[in-house]
């Protein structure tokens, strides 16, 4: 079978992406076709199409996958692909996100023509794929999709990057927490920071922060100023994530902002953070069940900023149970998580095509 993986998006080699490519082309009897752009601006709005009508000339495939972030590709490949089956990545629903961002509220006129042209075409992909049980219920009621339709795929990580490492010595006399992220409201990064003022009479707890630029940066000096212990960096790359999430004394995974979308997701970090072996404090969620407190992570309440900062002092006072939650946590990656999983889960869809 000859599968076309189609991406269509600024960032080609996020790491949903990689997952998934490297997972349809490890399936047994399959040839994974790659197709994706290389402009990232504009020009690949035509340059994907272009790419995809010739694929589908000249390497006729049996079937095809559009990954995250490609909606504006659905409808051409719903129009090429025939009786042909399509895999559809809907990783955000763009309902969802609208809803949440206050761009489109029930009801409105906007919605009653976005929201059933979109469910229109889900209900015509073959299979469409979410990370979560909770996403795959909300996309399946509000969207109103059939949820027998639904393939749970969690995110991952690239286990090439992420994997444990030998950690440096640190100075005892410290304690590093670490975090990247966005500042935006899902994250919570304001609960971060307000956490890190609350320890600022603690000298031996500091933390790593970074991923935010503009509104991140004021935040950050404004937490300064008020005596935490902050450094920071706009941008991180993956070695670098996995090399300071590996050395730190304990992660921060999220997210903390008590959103919808938070109740629905596990931050991309999470993963690369359990990968590494390295302890996390988590937000819990709809979805954190199988994350247990002080058993292989440390579990806040949303929104919490006092338990945030409670949870990282119990971390700089327990290393030897920190140590012992670290190492739960990369048996729990290794069984939910891992590449290995996923590859199986999409052997079986591909296999059921």
């Amino acid at each position: 079978m000859k599968i076309a993986v189609v991406s269509c998006y600024d960032q080609t080699e996020y790491i949903r992406a990689r997952i998934l490519r490297k997972a349809f082309a490890a399936v047994p009897g399959a040839e994974a076709i790659i197709v994706k752009n290389t402009h990232k601006g504009l020009l690949r709005y035509l340059e994907s199409p272009w790419k995809i009508l010739k694929c589908a000339i000249l390497q006729r495939p049996d079937a095809y996958v559009l990954l995250f972030r490609g909606y504006e590709m659905l409808p051409l490949l719903l129009l090429l692909k025939g009786r042909k089956p399509l895999i559809f990545d809907d990783l955000v629903n763009p309902v969802e996100y609208l809803y949440e961002h206050k761009r489109m509220t029930p009801g409105s006129a906007k919605d009653k023509i976005f929201r059933p042209l979109y469910s229109w075409m889900l209900r015509r992909c073959r299979i469409i794929l979410a990370d979560t049980e909770s996403h795959i219920q909300y996309a399946s009621k509000v969207c109103n999709v059939d949820v027998n339709r639904y393939r749970l795929i969690p995110i991952s990580t690239d286990e090439s990057v992420f994997y444990p490492r030998k950690k440096k010595v640190a100075d005892p006399k410290t304690f590093n927490v670490f975090f990247y992220g966005s500042y935006l409201p899902l994250h919570g990064v304001n609960h971060i920071l307000e956490a890190a003022v609350m320890l600022a009479d603690n000298p031996r707890i500091t933390f790593s922060l970074g991923g935010c630029k503009g509104k991140g940066y004021e935040a950050y000096e404004a937490a300064i100023a008020k005596g935490a212990r902050i450094t920071y960096k706009g941008w991180f790359t993956l070695d670098e994530i996995a090399t300071d999430a590996s050395n730190a004394g304990l992660t921060l995974a999220g997210p903390f902002g008590d959103t919808l979308q938070g109740q629905m997701v596990f931050t991309t970090k999470t993963f690369q953070f359990l990968a590494c072996g390295a302890p996390i404090v988590l937000g819990e969620s709809k979805i954190s069940g199988n994350f247990k407190d002080k058993e292989n992570c440390l579990l806040v309440p949303q929104g919490n900023s006092r338990a945030i900062a409670d949870a990282i002092l119990w971390a700089s006072e327990h290393p030897k149970e920190l140590a012992q939650i670290a190492k739960n946590g990369r048996k729990l990656y290794e069984k939910d998580f891992s590449q290995d999983l996923i590859n199986k889960e999409i052997a079986k869809i591909v296999e059921g095509l």
